[in-house]
């Protein structure tokens, strides 16, 4: 059974507004028919009110937490950055476990200067593999995506294969629909070779811009990214598991504009 969440880290502007609040939020994704939220676990850090708040809503609204963005650079040789990143998935593993996260998504991995980019997906691997104990102990998947603001570190398809291969494949992936364009690339042509090691799927749009990535965040569903040809490879597979609308809202719109619409569009590829 497909189950479907939606990212939030885009509408924290809203949250932090006069118009928005985190229970807003939270409602909105109810009442869109979402059955859960993927929300950034750093903010989380350090904020056991926003922690218990969460608990409390997610909790009224029969909502889960089954994912949870985890921002730590793993790609730095670095000392003192190293140590940082490690501080934050500790913290961030505790945070998952009390929110009920089932895959902590590690994302943020940029190559500093003067680390190559084989050298760095090296350093993200062992940093992953020293997390992946304490997250199986806890019932919980660690995982990273092909992070198209690093394209030359972890994104493309070969790449994010390094990584797996070199965790032992102990760790898992998150397919980024739209992130493989960074690097030339499509989503049904990496498909085959990443689907036995996926956990959970971001479905985005894009379309065509006149900018020198060529390219920029559109409504879901009326862009260039064939996520249809997804849906229906990830339904042919038989997977059972979470997918999650990752939204780039327009002219201003928030949550209440955006999410009831595109969830009901990504809802619509897989009946």
């Amino acid at each position: 059974m497909i189950k479907f969440a939606v990212m939030t880290f885009m509408y924290a502007g809203w949250v932090n507004s006069e118009n928005g609040s985190h229970e807003a939020l939270i409602r909105i994704l109810a009442e869109s028919g979402a059955d859960g939220m993927e929300a950034f676990c750093n903010p989380f850090m350090g904020n056991d009110k926003l922690l218990k708040l969460y608990q409390k809503e997610l909790h009224a609204n029969k909502l889960k937490m089954p994912v949870m963005d985890l921002i730590a650079n793993l790609a730095s040789a670095d000392k003192k950055e190293r140590a940082e990143a490690y501080d934050k998935i500790r913290m961030g593993i505790d945070i998952c476990d009390a929110l009920g996260a089932e895959i902590i998504h590690v994302a943020g991995c940029r190559l500093p200067e003067g680390v190559n980019p084989e050298d760095g997906r090296k350093l993200i691997a062992e940093g992953l593999i020293d997390f992946v104990d304490d997250a199986e102990k806890r019932g919980m998947i660690l995982a990273f995506e092909n992070f198209d603001p690093s394209p030359n570190l972890i994104c493309s398809a070969a790449d994010c294969l390094d990584i797996l291969e070199k965790t032992k494949y102990r760790v898992k992936f998150v397919f980024d629909t739209g992130n493989f364009k960074a690097v030339g690339e499509h989503a049904g042509d990496c498909f085959e070779s990443l689907f036995p090691h996926t956990c959970h799927f971001h479905f985005k749009d894009f379309e065509s811009d006149d900018t020198p990535r060529g390219y920029r965040g559109t409504h879901f569903g009326q862009g260039m990214i064939k996520n249809r040809e997804i849906a229906q490879a990830i339904r042919d597979s038989n997977y059972n598991g979470w997918v999650a609308l990752e939204s780039y809202p327009q002219n201003g719109n928030g949550p209440r504009e955006t999410i009831p619409q595109e969830l009901s569009i990504l809802k619509s590829m897989f009946s």
